[in-house]
This record gives structure tokens, sequence and C-alpha cells, in this order.
């Protein structure tokens, strides 16, 4: 395996402005506009605005970009299966020409000509659809030619030891829906990869014994496929394809004709097999080069010279040349002890590039490669230090399908992407990728657009853990993936579903001991956000109201405080402090950090939640830890609804030198909870009084999400007693009696406590406890307390009465405005905006209409389901028991409000 990368290091930016474009392009005064701009930090959170345009999707001067194409849409009437590549390899060339190659069948599946100005297939994946229009959302549709076939294959192999083997597809039996079926059997053929050479894509792959390089030109109306094949003990056969089910007429086993496409070959004799054109290539102790071309009303122009396999420029100038500074904006945010450090996007860029991090992995304590769900891979500069000023990016890769997350491994980087795991080497030192290789497409991949490749986990051995969303339109579209977490083995050769039935799992691997957790998302048959400690045979119950088989979390998380989780990292490093060691969890939701304290001591694994404070305002979706272990740096972009302001961002989270707030651990045992503190506090404030508790649980249904449901079953929350609440001689540990705990999906203690310095130590934690286990009390620093001498209260929240101000504050702290605006606009929004809603006749999809009166708005809070507004689709959870009587007429009062 070449090596990622040269140890040279990135070349001097050009003269620019932050945007990356020569000087002489903006007038002098602009060019002062955004450095004022810049000087405010607008560049993250105004990212929107900061972007002029953006230039195509498919860019015209690079050689391949991965994607799904549906090329015939199955027919379930006549139960006739479709012609769908899920993991395609699309190769535009000259005039307009355009090869769409499957890289699991090994077959070039069509050929078109898409008209001038126009994509080579239909935009329809989410990051096409978004890339130009940031929250519009992708169908159930996958993309389509931009024209019909000139040529296409049946779903088959595209190369084989015989011609009989070419008919029939050799996997696995399916439904007629589902084409997610993998690669053909590994120990006959194997895709390797795509290699770069200059502006032509070479395609590497392998049948039986034979390695084969494939690359492909136009010239004027003819499409050549010209090959180089090792030596072969026995003779090749490969697919040439068919022209609409007619038959093909072969001449002298070189030329053949069908309608009035008509194809020639060098090197290869044609012949048929059923409705199919095939060549075969005869064995040989050596390599050969040979060529077919296709030409539609003509002899295709073969050419004269003789054939040579591609091969890159001598010279190692990049594709990419320029570079593109931004700046760091230190203490962005800080609040509760923690600070996030502002890290601008080279969102104006030569090429034009939409630039959505999703991921980053680190390569030194200075460079890091960070990927984007556009299908880029940009390489950063100056990230160590503790204060940071700019730092610069230059691409290093592009063209891969949906990329959520991206390691590094052994020096290598690798990506998780719908077309499996890719692995990026830069051969010729030109400081950019020009090997794609296939590690790893083991891992069963569904046709069904929101089956995203969401999350990968790299454990020291080299084992990679993959997870899939599971929220697919219909049934009959889930492979055994979907909604699975997939553990691949080190050589990327094997893959094994280890859990199932998750909604969209995001994973994270414990860096010491191998544990591995993940999390999943509120949704239909998820009544609330969750975090789970993953063990292989798990199942989650996704799509199940009573599922046989059922994972319990570790911990629940209530929805006002995550509605929608994304991934996790464990904070390792001594630059952390008291949070070394500890699990960070992250919420694309909110924009918001918690812990999570795993109880793996318990029969049954649970744990707490505890929320950190720290508004970041970015739909955060991965972090990692810095190499120097003093950081985490995250990355996120937001299509779905996110209560953050910010549509794309890459931050860092540290300590920001203040006392942490929060507690850093959290207990729950039969007799109460421990909450432990990073500083000491005073004793004085640590009182009965300065406890609140209550206890709920949720309901599995259909419905999107729960509401609260106290013990009897009915809606609301249990308020429970508090007795002693006593402080460790330590000062940094506080035990809280609640008598008679049992097990309850949420326990929720709320703490209103002061430092020793007099700084607040105010906030909430939330428990979920499957067994209460006994605590020994002496053991844990409270010897000399007497239970026997605790006087349990209950205490309740002093009722606040409905304004209009509590109502704009719910709107913000229960997520209200992730999907209702209350300005008119849609953008970004799932649901009616709420700006003069109030009094408006509301037409639903079963044609019934009611005005907006203060009984629809509460019947909406508390049954979103029951009935939907016209033109929108069920996505709210159910506010029932979460919100009470004075907080729902606080919010009724603040869209009345809302002329």
């Amino acid at each position: 395996m070449p090596p990622l990368l040269s140890p040279h290091r990135l070349p001097a930016p050009c003269p620019a402005r932050p945007g990356g474009r020569p000087r002489r392009l903006l007038p002098q005064l602009r060019w002062r506009i955004l450095g004022a701009l810049w000087s405010l930090g607008l560049s993250i959170a105004s990212s929107l605005a900061a972007v002029e345009s953006v230039g195509p999707f498919f860019e015209p001067d690079f050689p391949f970009v991965q994607t799904s194409v549906e090329v015939l849409a199955p027919s379930p009437a006549k139960r006739q299966p479709g012609n769908v590549v899920v993991r395609g390899v699309l190769l535009p060339l000259s005039e307009g020409w355009t090869v769409l190659f499957d890289q699991e069948l090994l077959r070039v599946a069509a050929i078109w000509r898409t008209p001038e100005g126009a994509s080579p297939v239909t935009l329809r994946t989410m990051a096409q659809v978004s890339y130009a229009e940031p929250h519009r959302k992708a169908g159930t549709e996958l993309p389509r030619p931009a024209a019909s076939p000139v040529v296409a294959s049946r779903v088959a192999p595209g190369v084989a030891l015989s011609g009989k083997e070419l008919a029939t597809d050799p996997r696995a039996p399916r439904v007629l829906e589902e084409a997610g079926k993998g690669p053909l059997p590994a120990q006959t053929w194997r895709f390797e990869g795509v290699e770069l050479a200059g502006r032509v894509a070479v395609l590497r792959y392998r049948c039986g014994e034979a390695e084969v390089r494939e690359w492909h030109e136009s010239r004027g109306d003819t499409v050549l496929r010209h090959w180089e094949v090792s030596g072969n003990a026995e003779p090749l056969f490969f697919a040439l394809g068919e022209a609409g089910g007619k038959e093909w007429a072969v001449s002298g086993g070189q030329s053949a004709r069908c309608g009035s496409l008509f194809v020639e070959a060098r090197g290869a004799t044609l012949e048929t097999e059923g409705a199919s054109l095939v060549a075969r290539l005869e064995a040989s102790a050596g390599k050969r080069l040979w060529t077919v071309g296709y030409r539609e009303a003509g002899v295709p122009d073969l050419g004269s010279e003789a054939l040579a396999l591609p091969v890159p420029p001598p010279e190692k100038e990049p594709r990419w040349s320029h570079t593109v500074r931004t700046r760091v904006e230190m203490d962005k945010v800080r609040a509760r002890g923690l600070a996030m450090d502002g890290i601008a996007l080279p969102l104006e860029n030569p090429w034009k590039r939409r630039v959505r991090p999703a991921d980053v992995a680190f390569l030194s304590a200075d460079r890091a490669a960070v990927v984007t769900f556009d299908g880029d891979v940009w390489l950063v500069e100056g990230l160590a230090g503790a204060t940071l000023g700019e730092v610069t990016w230059r691409r290093f890769a592009s063209g891969l399908q949906e990329p959520l997350t991206i390691a590094n491994v052994g020096g290598i980087l690798q990506v998780s992407t719908r077309n499996g795991l890719v692995r990026l080497a830069d051969q010729r030192g030109s400081g950019e990728a020009d090997w794609y290789e296939n590690f790893a497409d083991v891992a069963l991949q569904s046709q069904s657009s929101r089956a995203f490749a969401l999350d990968m986990a790299v454990a020291p051995d080299g084992t990679s853990y993959v997870s899939q969303g599971g929220l697919v339109p219909r049934a009959g579209m889930a492979s055994p993936a979907t909604g699975g977490i997939t553990r691949i083995s080190p050589d990327g050769r094997h893959a094994e579903v280890i859990a199932t039935g998750a909604r969209e799992p995001y994973l994270c691997l414990n860096p010491r001991t191998g544990g591995l957790s993940g999390t999943d998302q509120q949704g239909q048959f998820i009544p609330s956000s969750a975090c789970y400690w993953i063990r292989e045979g798990d199942h989650f119950g996704f799509g199940e109201e009573q599922p046989a088989k059922l994972t319990p979390p570790l911990v629940w998380i209530p929805h006002f405080q995550d509605n929608s989780c994304a991934s996790q990292v464990w904070l390792e490093g001594r630059g952390m402090g008291v949070l070394e060691g500890k699990l960070m969890h992250l919420s694309y939701g909110r924009g918001v950090p918690f812990l999570i304290c795993p109880d793996l001591q318990a029969r049954v694994p649970q744990g707490a939640l505890i929320p950190l404070g720290l508004e970041t305002n970015l739909p955060l979706l991965h972090a990692r830890m810095h190499p120097a272990g003093d950081s985490v740096f995250t990355c996120g972009f937001q299509i779905y609804d996110s209560r953050t302001g910010t549509n794309w961002g890459m931050g860092r989270i540290r300590l920001s030198g203040e006392a942490l707030e929060a507690p850093v651990e959290a207990l729950s045992f039969q007799d109460g909870v421990l909450l432990r503190f990073a500083t000491p506090l005073d004793p004085a404030s640590v009182r009965p009084e300065g406890v609140l508790a209550a206890v709920w649980n949720y309901r599995r249904s259909k419905a999107y999400g729960s509401g609260l449901y106290k013990r009897s079953g009915e809606s609301g929350v249990d308020p429970i007693a508090v007795g002693q609440v006593v402080l460790s001689a330590d000062g940094r540990t506080v035990f809280v009696h609640l008598p008679g705990l049992e097990p309850v999906m949420q326990l929720e203690v709320r703490h209103d406590f002061r430092f020793q310095s007099g700084g607040p130590a105010k906030g909430a934690v939330y428990f979920t406890i499957h067994e209460p286990r006994r605590l020994d009390l002496r053991e844990a620093g409270f010897g000399g307390v007497d239970l026997s001498r605790s006087v349990p209260v209950v205490r309740v929240p002093e009722r606040q009465l409905p304004t209009i101000e509590q109502g704009r504050a719910l709107s913000v702290s229960m997520g209200c405005v992730a999907c209702h605006s209350v300005d008119g606009t849609q953008e970004g929004k799932t649901g009616p905006t709420w700006k003069g809603l109030f009094g408006k006749d509301r037409m639903f999809t079963d044609g019934s209409m009611e005005s907006a009166n203060e009984y629809y708005i509460r019947a909406s809070v508390l049954e979103p389901e029951k009935k939907i507004v016209a033109g929108y689709q069920p996505g709210m959870a159910s506010y029932k028991g979460l919100l009470n009587e004075d907080q729902i007429e606080s919010l009724i009062l603040y869209i009345r409000s809302l002329k």
C-alpha cells in the first residue's frame, strides 16, 4: 500500500482574500467589507450569506463521481426487477458521453449522451438536491440518466469465466424492490478501486486470476472501452450490453450491429449470449491491451494509434493547486467552564465547491483531513497550539458518495461512503489522492436514499464498525444492514451484522477498553433519543411496537434535552483535566455537548446524562480528540431540522480555565444518586431545598416519539421525595437520598448549589434505572450518614403564570423553532410557520378544515399526528406530559402574538 501523503507540506497560499480568489477580481471596497466581516466572526454564523454561489455538483473536469443510479425502474405489477446501480462510478467523458460502471457487478450498466448544459444524471440524492438548496431533502427516487441509454447491460456480472455466468446474478436473491445485494462472490470477483491518471479514471478489478484495468474515452460519436488484462489461464468473457431488447447481428467476430447501434472490437472476439453482446478474450500468458467501440448510425472510430494504458503525467503538478486561508475566532462561545473556538470554512474557494463538513481525522497535531457531505476531502493545517490564528485548506480528494465519516488508519485515510470504505492514497507525491482503493464493500448498502452510511469507528487492530440509517420510505427496501451495525474485518474482506433495529445509529469506540457505544434518534417506534452500550446480538426495536427482543438503552435522553442525537467521543488526554476518560455526547438537534456516565457494574448497563450547558450554535455531527489530548474538534452541517442558527461549521471545544459548573460524574443506586463535581462545593449550599426530583416513562408506538407518562399511566411526571443531601469530606461529591428508587425510564434530578468560590453549580442530571443496585455509603465516603433519620419531602417547581415571554422562551428550549419559523419563512423548516397562524383556516390531509384557534394549537401540541396539515409530513413528537397547562397557554399566547 502506498503512503497516504508524501512528507511535504502544503504549498504557500496564493495571494488572495479569505475566499481564495485573486485580489484583482474584487474591488478594494468589497475586500475591506469582507475583512470586517471576518473580524466580526461572521464567517461561520452567516455561512449561507458568505457563499455567493456554488458550482455544479458534478465538476466537469473531475474524471469520476460515485453515485447510485436507477437505469430502469422496477415493475412490481409485472414482477420485473429494475436496473438499479447502488454503488455506481459515474465517468463523464468528452462530447457529453457518460459511462456508468457498477462496482458491485463489475459491469458497465449504461452509456448515454448527456444533453449540453445538463448534469449526467438527475439530481435526486440528498447530497445532490441539497447542494444548491441546503435545506432541500431527498425523496425516495434515485438519480436517472440524463438521456436514454444507447446501450445498457442486464443485472448480472460484467465479466466472468464463462458466457453463461454473464446471464444471471449469482448473489443471494432479495425482494423485488431492493437492489442492495452487495458485491459478487469474492472467490471469483473483486473491485479494487479507481486510479487517476491525469484526467482519466482507470477502473481496477479482478476476475479469477486475471487483473483487469478498464478505462474509457470518446471520439466524436464513438465511445471506447479499453482494457489491460494480465495473463489469464482460461478465457474471459465481458458483457458489452443490450440495445432495446433487440437481437445482435455479429459479423466476422469483430463487428456487431443491433438496430442503429454498431460495435467494433480489436483484440477480442464478439459473440452473443441471449440478447446480450459478449466479448471473448482468449487465454494468454502475458498482458494484453484491447478495445471495443460503440457508435450510433455508423462504424465506431477505433483510431489507428497503438493502445497504451494511461499513466499519470511525469510532473507532480496537483489538480487543485490553490489553497485557502480562513481565520479562527477564539472563544466564540464560552460558558460553564467550557469554550468553543470557531474555525471558518473555505466557503469561498476557486472551485465554488460547497463545504459541508461532516467529520475530521488528525494526521498530526497540526494537520487534519476534513470530509464533506459533498464528496470532498480537504487537508487542513494550523490546528496546533493553545491559540489558533489562521488555518490553511487544500483539496485532497473528491467524487465520494455522501461520505459522513473519516478516520486515520495507520497513516491511511479511510472514508465511509455509500460505495463502501474507501482508502485514499497519494501515489505520485502531488499532495492529492490518485488512488481510491475499494478497501471494503462487503457491508450491504440499501438502495434507499435514506439509508445513509452514518458512522464508522475503527479499532486499534483495524477492525471497522459501520452503521447505516434504518429509516427507509417503504417496506421491502431494507437490507439486513439497514438500521444496523456491521463489523468489518481488518483486511476488509468479511462483514457481519452484529446489531439491528436502529433508526439512525451513530457509533463510538472506547480506545481503552474497546467497548462500543452508540446513539439513536427519537422518531417512530423510538419514544425518545437514547444512548446504548452495544453488544453483539442487540436489537433496538425500530419498526416494531412490541418487539420480541429489545435491548434496553444505557440512558434515555429527554426530548427537550436532545431530540436528535449524533455521535460521541471519549475524552482521552490529560489536557482535558477532570474530563479525561469521560464520554462526550453530541446533539445535532440542539448543538450542545453532554456527558454520558455509563454504569457498567449494574446487571443491565444503565447510566446518566449530564448537560454541559455549552450552546455551540453548530449542528454537531462528529467530534474527534486532538492528538495533544487537550481539545475536541467538531464538524457538522444541517439539512434536517436543527435548533441551531448555523447551517454548517467547525469548532474546537476545550476547557476555558474556569470552574466546570456541571457535575462530571453521576450514578444511581437503590437509595439515591451520587453527583461528583470537579471543584469543591460550599457546604452551606448543599441542602435538600436545593434539589428537585421527578420520574416518568415513555411509550413505544408507531407515533413519532412519546409524551411523558406517570407510573399510573396518566400523562405527566411524578415528583418524588428528597431526603438527606450530604456533601463528602473533599467537598466534591453529593449524595442525594431518594428513598425507594424503582426501575424507571427517566429520573430527573435538578440541583442548585454553589461552589466555594461563590459561583453557581446549578443544573440537572437525567438517569435511566433498569435495576437499582446497592450502595455502600461508607465505601463511597459517607460513613456517618444514617438514612433512617431522613425526612423525605416532595417538592415541585414554582408555578409560572402564562406569558408571551415564557412562550417565546419555550419555543426555543423545546425545539419548536427548529421546525416552525416565526417570521414567515419556510427554508429549512418542516412545519408550518407560526407567523399569522392564529385564526387561519387549516386544510388537513384528510380533506377537513379547522381554524387555528387555541383548541387546535393545544391539540397539535399534545396529539400532533392526529391531524396533519396538507403539504406536510408527520414528524412531530407529542409534548403530552412534558408541558403543563400554564406552559401550553404561554405557547398559545406567543403564537397569537405573531401577527
